[in-house]
């Protein structure tokens, strides 16, 4: 999360207003995402960590996965005009783009079993 964080808070130093950091965040995550997909799927492996271990009685791994989203979240909403629907929207596709990575269909796939 942190590798994402910190593309995503390159990409916006200089932007100009919150619709040139949405760009240069996308252009961020897209440049990571065919550079290192498997950062990508190590977040995702993270999440379904939390959920697997908070089952268990430990909660060490969520509470570290937890400040990471909220450093991430921060980093994306504040570029933004600290819009949080702006931030959810981004965020929202992002992990669509996981999720179709991870299943292995295209970022831009737009019907099932395409």
């Amino acid at each position: 999360m942190e590798d994402t964080r910190l593309a995503f808070e390159r990409a916006t130093e200089g932007a100009e207003g919150s619709e040139q950091a949405l760009y240069a965040m996308a252009g961020a995550y897209a440049r990571l995402r065919s550079a290192h997909p498997e950062t990508l799927l190590m977040q995702m492996q993270g999440y379904a960590l939390v959920a697997a271990t908070e089952a268990q009685g430990d909660d060490r791994i969520g509470k570290l996965v937890r400040a990471g989203w909220t450093r991430l979240w921060e980093t994306v909403r504040l570029p933004l005009g600290a819009d949080a629907d702006e931030a959810t929207a981004f965020l929202a596709h992002g992990m669509l783009i996981n999720t179709l990575t991870v299943i292995g269909l295209p970022a831009d796939c737009r019907e099932a079993g395409r």
